[in-house]
């Protein structure tokens, strides 16, 4: 993960950003948070949403461990998948555009639905129950997701907020 910024002069350039850290969790595998602003849109003057990022203690910090984006912000994550490892069947307030890089991924609606997701398939997912599975036993899967707040909606008769 490279983050972009400009120098004093205004040019483009990379800026220095920590070492991404994974997050394990047995039995499933990791995740890591590659960015996170804690507004859309986001404030970009002078590096406030960098220094926010490398900040350890803030909600949009590069060590938390919630996929969970910073509401009213954004998130991009990147997950991994063991072996025939699953997710809880969990819902969140948002839209994510999640993206299979590598594997194959089973995602599950609770209608009982599955698609399997090859890498460069993608899911728009708008505030569904979901799971994801990683369908080899024997081989990683990842996926990338960018996650974006939706206002709370009413499905089923109730509403869906956080």
């Amino acid at each position: 993960r490279y983050i972009t910024t400009h120098d004093f002069t205004g040019k483009s350039i990379y800026a220095d950003s920590p070492a991404q850290v994974y997050n394990y969790n047995p039995g499933f595998g990791g995740m890591a948070r590659s960015y996170s602003v804690g507004s859309v849109p986001a404030g970009l003057t002078d590096d406030i949403d960098v220094k926010a990022y490398r900040a350890e203690d803030a909600v949009t910090s590069y060590k938390r461990r919630d996929i969970v984006l910073p509401q009213p912000g954004s998130n991009l994550v990147v997950v991994d998948l063991e072996p025939g490892a699953s997710s809880q069947m969990h819902q969140t307030v948002s839209v994510d555009y999640s993206i299979c890089v590598i594997g194959e991924i089973d995602h599950e609606l609770d209608s009982g639905e599955v698609v399997r997701l090859y890498p460069g398939d993608h899911i728009i997912q708008r505030g569904t129950m979901h799971r994801w599975t990683n369908a080899s036993k024997d081989k990683p899967a990842r996926f990338v997701a960018c996650s974006l707040p939706c206002e709370p909606f009413d499905v089923g008769s109730k509403m869906l907020k956080e």
